[in-house]
């Protein structure tokens, strides 16, 4: 993996790892670090535990989940300070920067892919409420086990499911958010509403959540800047409605329904003002309509319905199918682009605005079988995914409809070689064909015609494992496994204008297949855990964003390599009150005169900052809980051949705070964001290339969120 040198930041945390340490040694273990291995990690696909997973693995359970989406109800949010390697959230609509391990992760619900592989809209993680989420399941790096996608991860969100036999069970609950001087504008508020029932042989659940966001106000209280063209979450308003049944037919056999529909749409009622950034002055936002300008506010539809069956005792082994179909729309918002959105070459530019909208359909089965001390894991899998990006007010098509089929065979298999020794191998064959009828591109792109075609991709992807259980306290893991996307073949159709070129013969269109290679190093010790994991995640053929002058981001094909190493520790006293920290680093390289060598650093949009996170939290009586958490952003210099001018990061520190109070009357609880009101561009901001004036955002001041939650 090469040689790691780590900064001042790092070296001070690996002192408090081994202070953290010093203290374990003292301990006796505890019953709690084997409830920890009986997790059963189901984005796995394997049935195993999380300590039998050859990789970094993740589990963020319900309360962490609570407590972070009541400082700021965002996933990405939750995901960038609980998981190491997570870029930051940007907090707007769109995903766009928010990484994992400079690459993009899978999202799943309950197993079902979310992620717009044809024409990605970056607006994965916001297609659900947290609210009804469970736990989230992370595995890190590339890897094929849930299919195209996954070069970054796996973020499985599994929804909440009552336990059996435990009756009825109701929760309401209700925030409101507003900045500290309570401005009226940043007010905003949420309600939701959740009613469970486990019984003898049929299990429900069944909720709402309505989220109406007012403005984000930065340390100065002045709103801060809207999004343009790709949508934001300020003033906006969401409805969740969400259903879930289990029916367990036999001792052995059970079947169930998910239906989740999502739509989260922008109310309008203010426009985005563009700054200057040699001045200093951050983009902002005003009050006023923006249909003559934007059009209609973004938007993201998302409806989601799956069927799963799980038959236990088949041959000795368990069946799981699962059947799901899932649409999506995207609006985005538009405006007057010069040299975009006109009817002719030569013409005069109107007003227009685009929507991705996506149908998938897909099966999955899974067998597993344990004979001994071999386990053994198979099935198929096949997806259909039918995309197309559109201009909604003109009713053409800027990405003509695409179909994209996969069927795909895999095996994997562990074999426990002793007490102490697990080897596991797996392969998965993707057999995958995209379909594209003839087509004549906008204006933009010369008007161009194209032929269609029906390309063919077939890969085979490999992994392998070995987990070394050295002693009672420490785990060895080391893994090598391939991981497999489809590079926005959206971007690379539209932008076609040269004329004689068919889809059967683009090199762009050619799939992303990523190696990962990891190594860590786990220690548990009665209250105390760390781990260790360094990485590499190279592709011959990566797929890079790049801004080009018209402000749209396009397609670039790439060799990339990613390197870097995560920490993660923890530590729980006798009295309840638990510190802990995890500290990701990570460097990235791409060819960009492609002789191929890697020559420049990837910049901001494609990975994220090293980044420390530490946390402390505990009772305060019996009825105060209380949660406080520093986040450490690190300058980053982007240097190279290609390298973006004057696009380095300058980082910062943030603190947030929680608390809750339960009482007769339920639990009421403080969120604070942003606790010292630091003032600071973000990330995206800082390091985005294209330099845009209308991109230039502050970060949030201070924010609080007062919650209240009854459950009866």
């Amino acid at each position: 993996l090469g040689i790691i040198t780590m900064k001042s930041t790092s070296t001070a945390l690996l002192l408090l790892l081994l202070s953290f340490a010093e203290l374990a040694t003292a301990q006796t273990t505890s019953d709690d670090d084997d409830m920890i291995d009986e997790i059963i990690v189901s984005a796995a696909r394997t049935g195993t535990p999380a300590s039998a997973i050859a990789g970094t693995v993740s589990i963020i359970e319900e309360e962490t989940i609570e407590r972070q989406a009541a400082i700021s109800d965002d996933l990405y949010s939750v995901l960038s300070i609980t998981v190491p390697g997570f870029a930051p959230s940007i907090q707007k609509l769109t995903g766009r920067s928010e990484t994992l391990r400079g690459r993009n992760p899978l999202y799943l619900i309950d197993g079902v892919p979310q992620h717009n592989a044809l024409r990605d809209g970056s607006r994965d993680g916001h297609s659900f409420d947290l609210d009804f989420i469970q736990r989230i399941e992370v595995i890190n790096g590339s890897n094929a086990i849930q299919g195209v996608g996954a070069t970054g991860g796996v973020v499985n969100t599994i929804t909440v499911t009552p336990e059996p036999g435990s009756g009825w069970n109701t929760r309401v609950r209700g925030r409101v958010m507003s900045s500290d001087d309570f401005d009226g504008d940043s007010l905003g508020y949420k309600a939701s509403f959740l009613a469970s029932h486990g019984g003898d042989t049929v299990d429900i659940s069944f909720g709402a959540a309505l989220h109406e966001r007012g403005l984000f106000i930065d340390d100065n209280g002045d709103p801060v800047g809207m999004y343009p063209t790709q949508g934001d979450i300020m003033d906006s308003t969401s409805l969740n409605l969400f259903g879930k049944a289990a029916w367990r037919y036999s001792e052995n056999g059970s079947l169930t329904l998910l239906i989740n529909d999502f739509e989260l749409e922008r109310n309008g009622d203010f426009l985005p003002v563009a700054g200057d950034r040699a001045a200093g002055i951050p983009t902002g936002t005003i009050e006023g309509d923006p249909s003559p300008v934007v059009g209609d506010p973004a938007r993201n539809d998302n409806r989601l319905v799956s069927l799963t069956l799980t038959q236990d005792d088949v041959f000795g082994g368990q069946l799981e199918a699962q059947v799901y179909d899932q649409s999506f729309e995207g609006l985005f918002e538009g405006g007057t682009f010069g040299g975009f959105f006109r009817l002719t070459v030569d013409g005069d530019p109107f007003l227009d605005q685009s929507a991705v909208v996506s149908d998938k359909f897909g099966v999955k089965t899974t067998y597993n079988r344990r004979i001994a001390n071999l386990s053994f894991t198979g099935g198929v899998d096949f997806f259909q995914d039918d995309s197309a990006q559109v201009l909604a007010r003109s009713g053409r098509e800027w990405v003509p409809e695409t179909r994209f089929q996969s069927t795909a065979p895999f095996v994997q298999l562990g074999y426990d070689v002793s007490d102490a020794l697990t080897i596991t191998a797996g392969i998965r064959a993707e057999f995958a064909t995209l379909e594209v009828d003839d087509y004549v591109t906008i204006a933009a792109a010369n008007s161009t015609p194209v032929s269609g075609g029906e390309p063919d991709f077939d890969e085979t992807l490999p992994n392998v494992g070995v987990i070394l259980r050295a002693t009672d306290n420490v785990t060895i893991y080391a893994a090598y496994s391939e991981g497999f996307t489809m590079p926005d073949v959206g971007r690379v159709l539209r932008g076609i204008n040269i004329p004689g070129q068919d889809v059967d013969n683009l090199f762009n269109v050619e799939p992303v297949v990523t190696d990962n290679v990891e190594l860590g190093v786990e220690f548990r010790e009665g209250p105390f855990s760390a781990r260790i994991a360094a990485f590499q995640s190279d592709s011959d053929n990566g797929a890079r964003l790049v801004l080009n002058t018209a402000g749209i981001f396009e397609v670039q094909r790439q060799k990339t390599e990613i390197d870097g190493f995560e920490l993660v520790a923890d530590y729980a006293f006798a009295s309840g009150h638990v510190i802990g920290a995890n500290y990701s680093n990570s460097d990235g390289q791409f060819d960009s005169d492609g002789d191929g060598s890697i020559d420049t650093d990837l910049d901001g949009v494609n990975i994220g900052p090293n980044r420390l996170n530490l946390y402390a939290e505990g009772p305060f009586g019996n009825s105060v809980n209380w949660r406080l958490m520093l986040s450490n952003l690190e300058d980053r210099d982007f240097g190279g051949l290609a390298a973006p001018v004057d696009r380095n990061f300058d980082g910062f520190w943030l603190a947030n705070a929680y608390a809750n109070w339960d009482t007769q009357l339920g639990m009421f609880s403080l969120g604070v964001e942003n606790l010292f009101n630091e003032g600071y561009f973000t990330y995206f901001a800082q390091t985005e290339t294209g330099a845009r004036a209308d991109t230039f955002f502050r970060g949030n001041g201070r924010t609080m969120t007062f919650g209240w939650e009854r459950r009866f």
